[in-house]
């Protein structure tokens, strides 16, 4: 699992390019990870495709408006999450499950073991959306940016994005309610 890295102040317009780019990472890194997963990246595959984004916003480091990083980076990990996606389809792999994370202390077995289900049920139900919408799921239900900063990436209307989170949040309602009955 990742850590986190703790937050680097955001990197003045005359910033040597290594220093913005360490800002980017150190700034960014669990955020594009966590897209990519929840964009359907197997976890045996999220390293490579985290490195991908950064590597290529290195190389377009000049483009990038100052305190408009995190859609930036956000947006190439769309693009990378749909390309990963298709290279797993086309190798006919499967993704292995991912661990939730690091069990608390104080946690009992039980509970531990009712968030994981929980955890993997939403995982599963996300992952059963369309592309297109379950992209604009994540990028504004789970990673909380504005409607209008999820249309820019996506290069759709702001009204699409809205109308395709509406009807996400209906599917995974649905899709959980279906897996809770008997």
């Amino acid at each position: 699992m990742y850590s986190v890295l703790p937050l680097r102040a955001a990197p003045v317009a005359d910033s040597p390019p290594d220093e913005r780019v360490r800002g980017l990472v150190d700034g960014h890194l669990d955020a594009v990870v966590r897209t990519l997963a929840k964009l359907g990246v197997p976890g045996g595959a999220l390293d490579d495709a985290a490195q991908e984004v950064f590597m290529i916003a290195t190389r377009k480091l000049s483009v990038i408006e100052l305190g408009r990083e995190r859609p930036y980076l956000l947006g190439i990990a769309v693009r990378v999450a749909s390309h990963a996606r298709r290279t797993v389809k086309r190798r006919r792999e499967s993704s292995l499950d991912d661990e939730l994370g690091v069990a608390q202390p104080g946690r009992l077995p039980d509970q531990l073991l009712d968030e994981r289900r929980a955890y993997a049920l939403l995982e599963a139900v996300v992952a059963e959306l369309p592309d297109g919408m379950r992209e604009a799921f994540v990028l504004f239900e789970i990673e909380e940016l504005a409607a209008s900063e999820v249309a820019e990436l996506l290069q759709i209307p702001v009204g699409t994005v809205a109308s395709r989170v509406r009807r996400a949040r209906e599917q995974v309602r649905e899709g959980l309610l279906r897996a809770r009955k008997p």
